[in-house]
This record gives structure tokens, C-alpha cells and sequence, in this order.
């Protein structure tokens, strides 16, 4: 005999020996119970594979945006870096000319670049960040 029918023979036997302990109703029963555990099984592990890929898909966003986030803040905290070496680079040569005046405007361009907050306006940045509009960085 293969082994197909040998399993086939086995479960018809399995279903026998519970007839002989329950009534055919009661398997019958017991086997649409079975069934219906077995399709809510099934709509689980579907339901449980499209979390799956929500959370892929999320995560891939979070990513996107970070990347976004910290391209942003790497320009403004250059541009800013590149104002104060300018401001600097002028009060040296106010220094080196004896120039008050170079020295003056050195010191307060320095002084708002430091004063300013590139947080100030962070709302409307993080508005912009999240339209979906091209940002050039």
C-alpha cells in the first residue's frame, strides 16, 4: 500500500474510533467547529502578513524622513558655520588693519548669527518637511 492510503486508512480509523466515543452529530459538529478555526486561521495569518507589510512600509517613511531631517539640518548648521568663519575671517582683518569699523561689523554679524536660532522657525519648517513638496538642499 503507499503511504497515501496508509494515511488516508489511519484517519478514516481516527474518525471511527471517535464515533465510538461520540455520536455522529457531535463529530459533525466538532468537524465544522474544526473548519471554522481553521478559516479564522487562515484570515488571521492574512491579516497578520498585511501588519507586516504596514510596518515595512512605515518604516521605509521613517527612514525617508530622517535622511530628509538630518540632510536639512546638516545644511543649515553649515551655512551657519561657514557665516561665523566669515564674520571671524573679518574681524581678523579688522584686527590686522586696525580697522574698528571691520571689526565692529565682524562682531555684529557674529552676534546675530549666534543670537538667531535656526530653531526659531521650526514649525514652518517641519511644515515644509512634511508637504511632499521638492525641497532643494
Amino acid at each position: 500500500m503507499n503511504r497515501n492510503m496508509t494515511n488516508h486508512l489511519t484517519f478514516i480509523d481516527k474518525i471511527k474510533e471517535t464515533g465510538a466515543i461520540l455520536p455522529s452529530t457531535d463529530i459533525i459538529k466538532f468537524i465544522k467547529i474544526l473548519s471554522e478555526a481553521y478559516n479564522e486561521n487562515q484570515i488571521t495569518e492574512r491579516e497578520i502578513e498585511k501588519i507586516h507589510a504596514q510596518r515595512e512600509v512605515l518604516l521605509i517613511e521613517i527612514k525617508r524622513k530622517y535622511d530628509l531631517y538630518e540632510k536639512v539640518f546638516e545644511r543649515i548648521f553649515d551655512e551657519r558655520k561657514l557665516a561665523i568663519h566669515k564674520s571671524f575671517e573679518v574681524i581678523d582683518q579688522g584686527l590686522k588693519t586696525s580697522n574698528r569699523e571691520l571689526i565692529s561689523t565682524g562682531l555684529h554679524t557674529l552676534s546675530q548669527i549666534v543670537s538667531n536660532s535656526p530653531f526659531t522657525d521650526l514649525r514652518q519648517l517641519s511644515d515644509v518637511l512634511e508637504s511632499n513638496s521638492t525641497i532643494e538642499i
